[in-house]
């Protein structure tokens, strides 16, 4: 089974992706392999994981066509600036193996990221990329990157899970057609959100785990969801959170655990980089 989700470009992306943050290069082949054959279509990826050529391998492996796959990557922060940022796409479609990515986007609003997104409208139009957009921007960073685009953003890709919905953050996206892209759905885990008695009754009732009912809430909430995991049951637990649903009054219990509260620690380095350029504005 799969879901899509329209992006303003007219393009569809499926709305249940693969995330391979933290896996190493040389086991990425692997666990791709392992999720494209459980029935991810979508594998998001990034310079700064370090291990576009173990995705590339694993696109070399497979026997889906390319043009099933959803490619996305994203250029890390020191591949910011004019002409260098067209470089670094070149150099991880060489490590990809492929001529194109379905989707790249910028994944931090530092440094000189308005040269950085006229670069990639450049990729748009020499076909190396077919949608580009943006990872851990706010609304005044993304605001200045839709003052400026001649191509329109489709995706912000942001943390969120119940315990930090970033509702206001959503509003404005959707308010200017821009989809969200959920990281660290499942607050990696968080063993204190895992156990919220509203999630356990619900697991309960509708015979699924915790995992599976956060991700589903994701699902009916609009979010495009990135799980990540090695594990191939847990692979094939998260991508069955597709072929259920929540009734809406459920739902609007999930939303009740909103805490705007994000969980994922940013190194101390990136946190100063972010200070010092633009104030830190989760909305």
């Amino acid at each position: 089974m799969q879901l899509f989700t329209k992006l303003n470009d007219g393009s569809q992306i499926p709305t249940m992706g693969y995330g391979v943050f933290c896996i190493a290069d040389e086991e990425c082949e692997k666990h791709v392999l392992n999720a494209i054959k459980t029935g991810y279509r979508h594998v998001d990826c990034a310079q700064i994981y370090r291990n576009e050529r173990g995705l590339g391998n694993a696109l070399a492996k497979t026997d889906v066509p390319r043009e099933e796959l959803y490619i996305t990557s994203k250029v890390w922060v020191s591949n910011f600036g004019k002409d260098k940022t067209i470089k670094s796409v070149d150099l991880s479609l060489s490590k990809l193996q492929t001529p194109y990515v379905n989707l790249m986007l910028l994944h931090r609003p530092f440094g000189d990221y308005i040269s950085a997104w006229k670069d990639l409208e450049k990729c748009v139009e020499e076909g190396k990329v077919n949608s580009i957009g943006l990872s851990n921007f706010n609304k005044k960073q993304t605001q200045r990157i839709l003052d400026i685009c001649k191509i329109k953003p489709v995706i912000n890709q942001i943390e969120c899970h119940p315990y930090g919905a970033q509702n206001k953050l959503k509003e404005y996206l959707f308010n200017n057609d821009i989809a969200v892209e959920a990281w660290y759905p499942l607050g990696h885990g968080n063993k204190k959100l895992m156990s919220e008695k509203i999630l356990l009754a619900l697991a309960e009732k509708y015979s699924k785990t915790p995992a599976q009912i956060i991700l589903r809430w994701h699902i009916q909430n609009n979010n495009i969801v990135l799980p990540k995991t090695v594990r191939v049951e847990r692979m094939v637990e998260n991508f069955n959170a597709l072929a259920f649903e929540l009734t809406k009054e459920d739902v609007a219990l999930i939303n009740g655990l909103n805490k705007n509260k994000m969980l994922f620690n940013v190194p101390n380095w990136v946190q100063k980089l972010n200070n010092k350029l633009f104030p830190v504005n989760l909305d």
